[in-house]
């Protein structure tokens, strides 16, 4: 994981490009543990490039970026190879990543080569002898890359995983692979060509419109470019971004057989009918199990591709590898990377930064403390604090893969819990002689809302055998208004509406996991998650139908509607939520993960017919993501696993706790310049 940017601009241009970012943006906070930069002339095309990488360490030896080869060669690199590449326990994925890229210069072999990675990325890459720059995300945006085209010849191109200066940028689109050209002979008013090799069959983010429909491609990306851009798009209608995106099983189910199947094996008949529903979700779950052989095992398959994903998110971490035993050794919280003054700057122009041994010195005793003085966990000098943490509001997503991350870890291993609540206004009774409350009672009730409780809930239904550090992250209003102000307006961006304020305020106080412990010997203390690897539930929604704007759609348009549904929201995930979210989580030094976004999880649960995954003829709380809550319940979350969906807003009552007038589309004012 990486902080990544690069800067495209004249050779008289004699801005110090390392001072501007360092000042005008948040790119350096994503990675604490080495810097470093490299500066390469085009040559005879009047440009120059900036590259500066801001490493969190995860993978392998600690590699500095940008990294350059001995053929000029040079590559920022924002991800985790998870599959498709072979990388060894102890190799860096950038090294690996970077040989198989220098192969050759043939457009097809970088193409074919970044179709085989399985994780998530965003990358920079310098081809030093065909002077080409290339650069793009995965398939499902999962890590940021926004860019700043400009609109004039005096303007830099910037590329960055977070904004820089006062420039307007845009999330890039997630649709394939672009390469920037420099002319050598610059047409009129085109200093920089660049290049689309579409995915496959790709879609424009959010809507089903064919990249290679030349009107919409044309106002896709050139929409707002003054004509006085140097900026030019085109498109290469031949050699293609090979593609994962699975194709969707559009099946419609038999209304004969397969769903009176269904409502005879839950002793009841679809929503519509003159008969009672069944009183109790988890008897039908139950009932389910017991008689339907071809749900049983799609679950069984369902549980094992994502226990495997699971595994893979939490074992490639310097700190813990597969095998029989867990190799103990001390995480940044407990002895600091060489370079913690993040100041391992690149004085060869190699792009390969070096780190000395009164760098690597000490240390131990200054970590005993965070940066805002809480303490970090009580065990933290056994080194024996929590590797991985999980962002957990006790819904069926995240308890899912809590009770999956429990089957992949040692017992001896604990796991932070992570839970979000904004402080609720405690209303009077009313109600003569039961005067006011006790302090101790008062303070509980205002951040009891809805995920605390669930949470809670969860945790009850998890293996009792393991310590779990439940951490209750309780903010009040002022903190809230202060780190929108300070921080989280910044990682928003671009993005602007009610949804992303309050999503983002919410995923960032989590993602600094500071708060208190709620649950074993030290419920009361203070705690600071130390864990850099944090699990996310997102994406299961997405594909299991898991809003309220599914059954909307299913209640006009049926099976086909849902299905239509369905499909768009794999196609609009890249351009909704996980550059946010990647922006928000990593500004802490820390890396998102996300098992349902895994490429095998992906591929399996678009293989299935709808009707398994999900029947919203079926009450709330059994038909959304019912495949899952099938998992669930055979995972021992008999009460999680009939929760009805609550989005983290309304969860964590950050929704509650200024404008709740707000539509979540509306243009948050909050965001604005403050």
């Amino acid at each position: 994981m990486c902080g990544i940017c690069c800067v495209c601009s004249d050779t008289q241009e004699r801005e110090d490009w390392k001072g501007f970012i360092e000042k005008n943006s948040r790119v350096g906070r994503r990675g604490p543990d080495c810097s470093s930069s490299h500066q390469i002339d085009v040559g005879c095309h009047g440009k120059q490039l900036f590259l500066q990488g801001h490493v969190l360490h995860l993978r392998g030896q600690l590699t500095p970026q940008p990294l350059q080869d001995h053929h000029g060669n040079t590559l920022l690199w924002n991800g985790e190879i998870f599959g498709g590449i072979e990388v060894g326990d102890k190799e860096n994925d950038t090294q690996i990543l970077l040989k198989e890229l220098s192969g050759s210069s043939d457009p097809g072999h970088l193409l074919s080569t970044l179709a085989k990675v399985q994780g998530p990325w965003a990358f920079v890459y310098w081809e030093e002898k065909t002077k080409h720059l290339w650069f793009g995300r995965d398939m499902f945006g999962r890590r940021s890359l926004l860019w700043h085209l400009p609109q004039n010849r005096k303007e830099p191109f910037i590329l960055s995983s977070t904004k820089v200066g006062p420039q307007e940028f845009r999330e890039i689109p997630s649709v394939g692979i672009y390469c920037l050209h420099f002319p050598d002979v610059p047409g009129e008013g085109c200093d920089l060509q660049i290049h689309l090799y579409q995915r496959e069959d790709s879609v424009w983010p959010g809507t089903l419109d064919k990249v290679d429909n030349g009107q919409i491609f044309n106002d896709r990306l050139w929409n707002g470019l003054s004509d006085t851009s140097p900026v030019k798009f085109s498109l290469d209608t031949e050699l293609k971004f090979p593609s994962r995106m699975p194709k969707l099983n559009k099946t419609l189910p038999n209304m004969d057989s397969d769903l009176k199947k269904l409502a005879d094996d839950l002793g009841t008949k679809p929503s519509g009918s003159k008969s009672d529903p069944v009183s109790s979700n988890q008897t039908n779950l139950e009932k389910l199990m017991k008689s339907d052989e071809v749900m049983n095992k799609l679950a069984d398959q369902l549980i094992d591709v994502l226990e495997r994903a699971v595994k893979k998110r939490i074992y490639n971490q310097p700190y813990l590898t597969l095998g029989s035993e867990v190799k103990r050794s001390p995480c940044s919280q407990c002895k600091p990377h060489p370079n913690t003054s993040r100041k391992s700057e690149d004085n060869s122009g190699t792009g390969k930064g070096h780190i000395t041994d009164e760098e690597s010195g000490g240390g131990e005793e200054e970590m005993e403390e965070s940066d805002d003085n809480t303490r970090t966990s009580p065990s933290t000098s056994k080194q024996d604090h929590a590797k991985v943490a999980i962002l957990f509001s006790g819904g069926i997503d995240s308890a899912v893969i809590t009770a999956l991350a429990d089957r992949c870890l040692p017992q001896s291993e604990p796991i932070d819990l992570i839970n979000v609540a904004f402080e609720q206004q405690i209303k009077s009774s009313g109600k003569k002689g039961t005067g006011n409350p006790s302090v101790a009672v008062y303070d509980q009730q205002r951040w009891n809302v809805p995920d605390r409780l669930t949470g809670y809930s969860a945790l009850s239904e998890l293996n009792p055998g393991r310590r779990w550090n439940f951490v209750q992250v309780n903010v009040t209003l002022p903190e809230l208004q202060q780190v929108r102000s300070n921080h989280v307006r910044h990682l928003v961006y671009p993005l602007d509406t009610v949804l992303d304020d309050s999503i983002g305020c919410a995923v960032w106080f989590a993602a600094r996991g500071q708060g208190v412990i709620g649950n074993g010997a030290q419920q009361g203390e203070p705690y600071t998650s130390a864990a850099r690897v944090i699990l996310c539930g997102m994406g299961a929604d997405e594909q299991l139908a898991g809003y309220s704007r599914h059954r909307g759609r299913f209640s006009e348009e049926g099976w086909q509607g849902l299905l239509d549904e369905i499909e768009l929201e794999i196609t609009r995930i890249s351009a909704r939520n996980l550059g946010r979210d990647d922006r928000i989580i990593t500004d802490h030094g820390k890396e998102s993960r996300f098992p349902f976004l895994d490429e095998e999880v992906v591929n399996f649960l678009s293989s299935i017919p709808m009707q398994y995954k999900a029947n919203l003829d079926l009450p709330r709380g059994l038909g959304e993501k019912l495949l899952l809550r099938i998992c669930a319940t055979k995972l021992g979350l008999s009460s999680t696993a009939v929760l009805p969906k609550r989005a983290i807003q309304f969860g964590s009552r950050i929704a509650k706790m200024e404008n709740n007038k707000e539509k979540a589309s509306d243009k948050c004012t909050r965001l604005g310049d403050g």
